[in-house]
This record gives C-alpha cells, sequence and structure tokens, in this order.
C-alpha cells in the first residue's frame, strides 16, 4: 500500500517538475494552456477507480489492502481537516505578499469554479453507485469526496505557485496524498475509491483553469479591476454529520 501511494506521489513529483522547467523559461501568463498530456494522470485515477466498482481482481484488491492496514485499529480525524490546507496556504501567501499566478478575485472564481465541478462529478457518481464503504455504515463510498477536495486543492496550489517554486507542489500533494492514505487507513474508503477521488479533483482544478479566460471574457467582460476593489471571499466550513465541507461565497 505505502509503496503504491509513495509511486503516484513521485510520478506526479516528476510532472511538476518538468513543467516548472518549462515555466522558468516563458514569460509569466495568466491563461494556463490546454495540454492534453495533462490528462493522462487524472483519467488514468478516474480509470482504476471505474475498474474497481464490478472487476473482481481489483475489489480483491481493495480488501487485500483494507485488510494489511487493520481496520479495526486506532483512527483519526485529521484527514477532515488537512484536506483544506493547500488551499489555506494559496491564500496565505498571497496575503504575505508572494503573489502567484492569479490575484485575489481570479483565483477565488478560479476555485469557485472547480469547486463546483467537483461536488457536482462526486454527488452524481455517489448517487449512482451506491458502493458500501468497507466500514459498512453507508452507501456512498464511490469515489472519496475528501480525497477528491484534498488533491483539488493540491492542484489549485500547484497552479498559482508550481512555477515559483516545485516545493509548493511537493507540500500539497504530500497532504493530499496523505488524506487519501488516512482515508483507506479509517476504514472510509477502498483504495479505487480514493484514486477516482484524486482523478476528479485534479481534473475539476485543471478544468476550471482552461474555462477561467471564457468566463472571466463572458460573464466579467472588463469588470475585473473594479470588482477586484470590492470583491470579498469567504469560506466556511460545513459538517453534514457524514463529511466535512468547504463552503466557498464570493461577495461583490
Amino acid at each position: 500500500m505505502k509503496q503504491l501511494l509513495l509511486s503516484l506521489f513521485l510520478f506526479y513529483s516528476c510532472n511538476c517538475q518538468s513543467q516548472q522547467k518549462v515555466a522558468d523559461s516563458l514569460p509569466f501568463q495568466e491563461k494556463v494552456p490546454f495540454k492534453g498530456t495533462s490528462l493522462l494522470l487524472p483519467l488514468g485515477l478516474m480509470s482504476y477507480g471505474i475498474l474497481g466498482i464490478k472487476n473482481d481482481p481489483v475489489r480483491k484488491w481493495d480488501r487485500d489492502i483494507r485488510k494489511s492496514l487493520h481496520p479495526n485499529g486506532a483512527k483519526t480525524m485529521i484527514d477532515d481537516y488537512i484536506m483544506f490546507s493547500p488551499i489555506a496556504a494559496t491564500y496565505g501567501l498571497d496575503l504575505l505578499g508572494i503573489k502567484g499566478r492569479n490575484n485575489m478575485l481570479n483565483k477565488s472564481i478560479i476555485l469557485g469554479t472547480s469547486t463546483l465541478l467537483l461536488y457536482s462529478s462526486v454527488n452524481i457518481v455517489k448517487n449512482n453507485t451506491n458502493i458500501r464503504r468497507p466500514s459498512g455504515r453507508s452507501q456512498s463510498s464511490f469515489p472519496s469526496g475528501h480525497t477528491a477536495i484534498s488533491f483539488m486543492a493540491a492542484e489549485f496550489l500547484h497552479q498559482e505557485y508550481g512555477h515559483e517554486s516545485l516545493w509548493y507542489s511537493i507540500a500539497g500533494y504530500s497532504i493530499a496524498t496523505t488524506t487519501g492514505f488516512l482515508r483507506i487507513y479509517n476504514d472510509k474508503h477502498w483504495f479505487s475509491d480514493i484514486l477516482a477521488g484524486a482523478g476528479i479533483g485534479i481534473l475539476s482544478t485543471k478544468i476550471a483553469y482552461w474555462l477561467y479566460p471564457l468566463l472571466k471574457n463572458v460573464i466579467f467582460k472588463n469588470r475585473n479591476k473594479t470588482l477586484e476593489s470590492q470583491v470579498k471571499v469567504q469560506f466556511t466550513p460545513l459538517y453534514t454529520g457524514n463529511e466535512l465541507l468547504l463552503a466557498t461565497s464570493l461577495r461583490f
């Protein structure tokens, strides 16, 4: 299990490093260009997760991984909180004067877009798969919402500050990987749930960055400078009884 998570982390770290080298040789640009190769990782993770729904070998591997982590052992709730830390870091760095790819307003709209894409995708899939959790407490196991949020947040931090230093990307994805591991360790999700959630989270953020120029031109047009001085961003954690969510609001 540890080897699989380490392999996933190292794969993305190498990918981030190659992207940073390209960014160092190019002038700063707000628009994130579409690259088909950047879809390989999230689509690959989602494909594996989908295979785990009815594929017996994958389900057996899920059960073996769960068994190896001693599901009846001590649990922790830290995964309910650390998944938001890359988002907090992104805004914290901006407030400290370390500017990222976008200003406060632009990154907030991008985050709101990716959050909307993520929650709609996760909820639709959960309601149509009804996979029982390893603990047997509910049938909302697939995909992992916590993991999706944590990888969405990690990709958000990577997009904003990965061109400044590879360590920002490593920090964000280390937290996301830890969140995914703890969801399995705490007997909340299967391994295939985690991979699917990670793929959805990464893809949601990437799509939001690709869509943002269109949203900016169509919805906000030339009002960005005026809005920037008026916008207020608020993040509110919400606990539904089963999951901890993050509500994002923009007030103009």
